[in-house]
């Protein structure tokens, strides 16, 4: 495994792609300095004094395991039957959602609640605007990139 620190300058840089990616901006100065661990061939743990990121290639997501990042973007709660199937990583079909935010257009992330206790437990892009979403009876509105038990949680508890 790999770790390593960015130079202030590399580590601005790095924020630039991140905040670029997700679409938010994180509100972090510029003399935020990224820690980096690298688990296993080309997934990269990104870490901004406490904001986490997941790297897979060019694509950020926010680390399910870090409550500060996720509480940044919208969110979408979903019923206890619908949890199952997630955590298996299907994606977030619109029956099984019984609230959300508006998350906009397509291709915003959005971050997964379980309806009882309010739990984050995946993250996902949206495939539809949040208007149409809310408007919807069938089909799928989220694309699960990252949930509970999968590769990158395992990965995480090796660092």
């Amino acid at each position: 495994m790999k770790k390593w620190v960015l130079s202030h300058r590399d580590s601005a840089e790095m924020l630039a792609k991140v905040e670029g990616s997700v679409g938010k901006s994180l509100g972090l100065g510029r003399s935020v300095q990224a820690n980096c661990a690298e688990p296993e061939e080309g997934v990269v743990f990104v870490d901004f004094d406490g904001y986490v990121f997941l790297r897979e290639g060019e694509r950020f997501v926010p680390f399910l395991g870090c409550q500060k990042v996720l509480d940044l973007f919208p969110s979408a709660v979903v019923d206890e039957g619908a949890i199952k199937y997630l955590l298996n990583g299907a994606d977030v079909m619109r029956p099984g959602v019984r609230r959300m935010d508006d998350w906009g257009g397509v291709g915003a992330v959005v971050v997964v609640k379980e309806e009882k206790k309010g739990r984050s437990i995946a993250v996902g892009t949206s495939t539809v605007p949040g208007s149409e979403a809310m408007s919807m009876t069938k089909g799928s509105c989220l694309k699960n990139l990252h949930y509970v038990g999968d590769k990158y949680w395992a990965l995480h508890k090796k660092l």
